[in-house]
């Protein structure tokens, strides 16, 4: 079932074998959003490998019995599900992911990009799971070598060789530089293509602005950079909790695309950004 390194509220976790050990206490003390989807009121080593613990039994998460067949989309803005509802109504026509035993994946099935992105958190390293690889592979996704290498650039570019051209690449905050090099290559290629930066606590102001003049979408996670640094620069903001931040028209469609695929009801308004509810922040902020 190998190895595995990722990063949930700022803690670093390995899992092994199916077996889960928190290696640092979470610097994040409470998320909003883990709250609601997992009831963790205060986070701590526990609470971070018992949601990852149910992960693995009840979805196969890190193992060989990984579950392609989620129904829900647990999150009403995360990343995964708008690239889905996305997919769906042709504005795009595949994904470059990070999955658990593949590392980058290109995704051409909208319900695919859910199942891997519904639940998964900052993946660092990754080791060859086959039956997750197949599983993949059989649905119509391709993985971008067998090393679990994770590299979004060379996802992109393997998508665009493949024939796709209006693809979504999700990256980890922390790495703009990746960003920069995708919308670069995207200038020179005939593709188009919607950056969402992911997972950006802890970043600094300097990452920040790097990301705000190449990604299309940005969450704010518990960054405290991208509330100050982003927020003033989108051109639409999802939610005062834990903020959405579109910086581009396509990421504004694509979050608006999003919005109609659901039956809730919604108030928009003009107002200046960030506009945020100091109640509902994840804390601290970092």
């Amino acid at each position: 079932m190998g190895r595995h390194e990722i990063e949930v509220a700022k803690s670093r976790v390995r899992i092994e074998d199916g077996k889960v050990e928190v290696l640092s206490d979470p610097l994040v003390k409470h998320c909003p959003l883990r709250s609601h989807l997992y009831g963790c009121e205060e986070e701590s080593r526990e609470t971070v490998k018992s949601v990852l613990e149910s992960h693995i039994k009840d979805l196969g998460m890190y193992t060989s019995d990984r579950n392609f067949n989620l129904v829900d989309d647990p999150v009403s803005f995360g990343a995964s599900e708008m690239i889905m509802d996305a997919m769906r109504d042709g504005l795009l026509d595949a994904a470059v992911s990070v999955c658990e035993g593949v590392g980058t994946v290109v995704i051409t099935k909208p319900d695919v990009v859910e199942t891997v992105g519904a639940h998964m958190t900052g993946i660092i390293s990754t080791s060859p799971i086959p039956e997750v690889r197949r599983s993949l592979l059989r649905q119509g996704s391709f993985v971008l070598d067998n090393k679990c290498t994770i590299d979004q650039v060379r996802g992109f570019q393997k998508a665009v060789k493949a024939g796709y051209r209006r693809v979504a690449v999700t990256i980890v905050a922390s790495r703009p530089e990746e960003a920069e090099k995708i919308r670069a290559l995207a200038k020179k290629l005939p593709a188009e293509v919607l950056i969402m930066a992911v997972h950006s606590t802890g970043i600094d102001e300097g990452q920040a602005s790097r990301l705000a003049g190449s990604c299309d979408i940005v969450w704010a996670c518990a960054s405290r950079a991208v509330r100050e640094v982003i927020g003033p620069k989108a051109k639409m903001q999802i939610g005062t909790g834990i903020p959405v931040f579109a910086l581009t028209h396509l990421g504004k469609q694509i979050v608006l695309n999003r919005a109609l695929s659901m039956p809730d009801q919604f108030l928009v308004q003009r107002a200046k950004l960030p506009r945020l509810d100091e109640d509902r922040q994840p804390r601290p902020l970092l």
